[in-house]
């Protein structure tokens, strides 16, 4: 009878079919890949022997060779001391690396290890090694570079899904991102949209093996779970690549957000750069509150300084507390070692003095180093040294404006200023001016600091505030 369907009891078995064989990355693909980093003047490769970064290593190499004028090329093994093996394993990079004819380093973790969280603190650690390391170089631009690939994007989307990560979380990894305030070093990772399978099938044509690390296989740690758990994922259609096309697609929405929020930004905040900024509270409160919530972290993540960020909750309740049209009017509040103070038709962001705790750091003279991410700090050569470089005390900044001809600045802003100690004396207070401007400093360092005016130099201590991020 039409209409109606009768079933046998029967499954029909659908056909099992084996996957497709991986194919090797040509060198026409590899020359894609590395394409965008002929921009720059060195290329160091973070390469820790695995079949991803070997892969690298030796793709880089054969792309470099057929390129004119090709940007050096530096290979980086981090041996951070967490297994018996690892400094052969370090060696064995250093002998793949001197094969091709690229130089190569190992930088090494040293030090005691934390109890808990080591995958964080090792994945910080190598960055923080990687960057001081390239923040020596002279080169005018720095791309490191690191083999993580698609299926690396699809683990981190469901890492942060699961952590109830916000847009910018789960648009995962990015295929450039600054590592350093003044732009001059870029991770780049060529490789997001690759399989980890080709990358092996790369290495097996060219007849090479690689290190196998048994931390990969552990089941204590939440990525190597992930692994597990593919084929089951993939039998329900959440493979790998769609789980990346899914994080490509939603970093094309963060990205416009983030473009909207520039804009808020520009719009609304007037900046005092590395101080404070103030927000017109009309122009943030029209906002779409997704929009004052990430310009909120924006803001805090500048003038914060070295404080940890806060958390998204945390600033989502902050901006609620903000609107105009909150139940309680707002009051003052610290988060994420800034001062917030909304009185008025401005809310005020700037670093919180005191208790958030600034940096000491010490500076020889020639020595230019970064404080509290918002200013570089310079000692020049000739000055006196070496010297401390730390925030003014309270009590330090009343005794100052009692002796002192100092400009009108609010207490906020001055204790968070960087302030150059020699020999327990303040020497320079470079954002207020210079040293010639203040009589009653010491007479041998005020004619030090006169003679280098007079000449034509530059002040012997200088803080030159940095550059809000592009994103």
């Amino acid at each position: 009878m039409r209409g109606l369907a009768f079933s046998s009891g029967l499954t029909a078995r659908v056909p099992q079919t084996n996957p497709p064989v991986p194919i090797p990355i040509t060198g026409a693909e590899a020359a894609a890949l590395f394409a965008d980093l002929t921009h720059y003047a060195l290329i160091a490769l973070a390469v820790s022997g695995g079949p991803d970064s070997l892969a690298l290593l030796h793709l880089a190499a054969r792309w470099r060779a057929l390129i004119p004028n090709p940007p050096e090329i530096l290979v980086l093994t981090i041996d951070h001391v967490l297994r018996s093996n690892s400094a052969a394993e370090a060696q064995f990079v250093a002998a793949q690396a001197s094969t091709v004819g690229l130089p190569h380093e190992t930088l090494i973790w040293s030090g005691p290890k934390p109890d808990t969280g080591l995958a964080n603190a090792a994945r910080d650690a190598r960055y923080q090694l990687l960057t001081d390391r390239l923040a020596r170089e002279t080169a005018s631009s720095v791309a490191l570079v690191t083999a993580h690939t698609l299926d690396d994007q699809a683990e981190t989307f469901l890492m942060r899904l699961a952590r109830g990560s916000s847009l910018q979380g789960l648009a995962a990894m990015s295929r450039e991102r600054a590592l350093s305030s003044d732009r001059a070093i870029t991770l780049v990772r060529p490789f997001l949209a690759v399989p980890k399978a080709r990358l092996e099938a790369t290495l097996r044509a060219l007849g090479l093996t690689w290190v196998t690390d048994p931390t990969n296989e552990d089941q204590a740690y939440e990525r190597p779970r992930l692994r597990k758990s593919e084929p089951i994922r993939a039998s329900a259609g959440l493979t790998n690549e769609a789980l990346a096309l899914t994080a490509s697609r939603l970093s094309r929405a963060n990205d416009a957000l983030a473009s909207a929020t520039r804009a808020l930004d520009a719009a609304s905040v007037t900046h005092d750069r590395g101080l404070t900024a103030s927000i017109d509270r009309v122009a943030f409160d029209a906002a779409p509150l997704e929009l004052r919530i990430r310009l909120l972290e924006r803001l805090l993540n500048i003038y914060g300084g070295s404080h940890l960020p806060a958390r998204l909750s945390e600033i989502e309740r902050l901006a609620g507390r903000l609107s105009i049209s909150a139940p309680a009017p707002p009051a003052m509040t610290t988060l994420g070692g800034c001062l917030i103070n909304p009185a008025g038709h401005a809310i005020m962001i700037g670093r919180e003095p005191g208790r958030s705790g600034l940096p000491i750091l010490a500076l020889e003279p020639g020595q230019t180093a970064t404080w509290d991410t918002r200013f570089h700090v310079t000692l020049m050569n000739g000055a006196p040294g070496p010297c401390t470089v730390r925030a003014l005390s309270a009590r330090e900044w009343t005794d100052l404006k009692a002796t002192l001809c100092l400009p009108a600045i609010p207490a906020l802003k001055a204790l968070s200023l960087p302030a150059f100690w020699h020999q327990q004396r303040l020497v320079a207070l470079p954002h207020l001016g210079p040293l010639s401007a203040f009589p009653v400093l010491e007479r041998e360092l005020h004619a030090l600091a006169t003679a280098h005016l007079r000449a034509g130099f530059e002040p012997f201590c200088v803080a030159r505030a940095l550059a809000p991020p592009q994103d």
